[in-house]
């Protein structure tokens, strides 16, 4: 059986990862050794530190490229740890948390954008007037249809000056069903059209950017539709759905990451 050195066994005791008969031992180890106590109390320190710095992190929300290089990131269980890297099993755990904060953003929040409740503004405004009304259609709700995705990618991408590549949103119960051109402040958009089993409409729209660089997810809801937008790969793109009936941020990630 390994033996662990007392840092650890602290640290396990803190996360509350010790059987009775090991914690019971720690406890009886701390009222008689006070250094065994001051070491308990800087990791207790140290792990309250870390905590109050990341909770302000958790505020600001996380580069798109490097939310976006995270998620795409090969990670393989087995991958060699160098033999003289000895850290105590807190700072471990901290880094992990770290990790799951970035990630978050694709599968919880994809990248944490800052939820807002407010009328949108610039093409957002205009593409949640289209899709009130597009949203209805029905029979008419594409003017091309999945079956010619090919073109769609084409067409599309060469009027709004934006190549792209329409994603594959299965996993989240969506079906592609075509796309239409519209216009947004005077530029053209091209809009994607998905729809659940029930035949709720989502779609997701991009139009050429003049913003030199990525934008991280910004989540804005007016009541009716919540969006999500944000800006890669030359194209500022949204992501629309009826407000309140999906977590458009894990959606969103799918896209993002497809496109």
């Amino acid at each position: 059986m390994i033996q662990l050195d007392l840092s650890q066994r602290l640290s396990a005791y803190l996360d509350g990862e010790l059987d009775p008969a090991d914690a019971a031992e720690i406890e009886t180890l701390l009222a008689n050794d006070l250094e065994a106590q001051a070491e308990l109390d800087a990791l207790m320190m140290a792990d309250t530190s870390a905590q109050e710095y990341y909770a302000e992190e958790l505020d600001a929300p996380v580069p798109f490229d490097l939310a976006k290089m995270i998620m795409t990131a090969d990670l393989e269980d087995g991958t060699p740890v160098p033999a003289n890297t000895q850290r105590r099993p807190i700072w471990g755990m901290l880094a992990a948390g770290l990790a799951v904060f970035m990630i978050g953003g694709f599968g919880g929040y994809t990248f944490k954008g800052q939820t807002q409740t407010a009328e949108p503004k610039g093409w957002i405004a205009a593409i949640a007037e289209y899709h009130a009304v597009y949203a209805s259609q029905g029979r008419h709700l594409v003017e091309v249809g999945a079956d010619e995705s090919d073109h769609i990618e084409t067409w599309l991408g060469n009027t709004i000056g934006a190549s792209f590549t329409i994603p594959d949103l299965t996993s989240h119960g969506l079906t592609f069903e075509g796309g239409r051109l519209v216009v947004a402040n005077g530029k053209p958009v091209a809009q994607l059209m998905y729809t659940t089993a029930d035949g709720t409409v989502i779609a997701l729209c991009l139009q050429a950017t003049s913003k030199s660089g990525p934008a991280p997810f910004a989540e804005t809801s007016n009541g009716e539709f919540d969006f999500v937008s944000w800006t890669d790969d030359g194209a500022d793109h949204v992501l629309i759905g009826p407000s309140d009936l999906f977590d458009l941020s894990e959606i969103a990630g799918t896209a993002a990451l497809e496109i």
